[in-house]
């Protein structure tokens, strides 16, 4: 057994956490896609869709964030640093949040354009 041969036991081989941080950001993407449709949009009706359509984004989100920290939690071997993966999700669910907060407050207090 080379050396070589003994850090590939080492390496975690399981990619699992790849397939997710793809989905948390794609789930980003899709939220301020959103984001940007509620802030052209001129039909109140349409608005009010539209942010009921970010607050479902956000909760997937936070499923994604829930299941990364769950498969976080099980894993022995991470493909980098456990603390980095955690920031890195953490802040892609932080995001989501912020534009689900404004949208929220948009819902709340109802600008008019002049």
């Amino acid at each position: 057994m080379g050396i070589n041969s003994f850090f590939q036991i080492l390496v975690p081989k399981d990619k699992k956490f790849y397939p997710s941080f793809k989905q948390a950001a794609a789930n980003l993407v899709d939220v301020s896609e959103v984001l940007i449709q509620l802030m052209k949009s001129e039909v109140w009706e349409e608005k009010v869709k539209l942010i009921s359509k970010i607050k479902e984004l956000e909760k997937k989100g936070d499923d994604i964030t829930h299941a990364m920290f769950d498969m976080l939690n099980s894993s022995f071997i991470t493909p980098f640093d456990r603390e980095d993966i955690h920031d890195l999700i953490s802040s892609i669910d932080d995001v989501v949040d912020y534009i689900n907060g404004s949208a929220q407050r948009y819902l709340l207090y109802k600008p008019q354009t002049s």
